[in-house]
């Protein structure tokens, strides 16, 4: 879970390929954020297609947290913070298990919608 660094809320979750060690190391990773490809991209030149994209990117600051519990005693976990809120919402994120079933159900939905148009554009 990425939180906001200045109000704490949570933001979005994200499944990052890296260790809690590699987290702690860099304390700071920059992530790209996925651009739409244009509505028009058929009807772009070839010399446009050609021209590089400009990246975006969130960075995410990793801190280490330490909860002394009655229950549990000690317990360790990392947590990720950001500045780049608006931008770290258009990240794609990691769905929890109980939202994979109805966010794959939409997926299909706007994908079969999605051809509906192009074979009809």
């Amino acid at each position: 879970m990425i939180y906001d660094d200045e109000s704490l809320e949570p933001i979005t979750a994200l499944n990052l390929p890296i260790t809690e060690r590699d987290m702690l190391q860099r304390r700071i990773w920059r992530v790209p954020v996925p651009e739409p490809m244009p509505v028009s991209w058929k009807r772009m030149s070839q010399e446009e297609l050609a021209q590089p994209i400009p990246m975006r990117v969130v960075d995410i600051e990793f801190e280490r947290f330490v909860r002394n519990s009655s229950r549990h005693g000690e317990q360790r976990a990392v947590f990720a913070f950001t500045r780049a809120t608006d931008l770290a919402m258009l990240l794609n994120p990691a769905w929890l298990p109980g939202q994979r079933m109805a966010v794959d159900y939409l997926q299909e939905q706007n994908d079969r919608l999605t051809a509906m148009l192009m074979r009809v554009w």
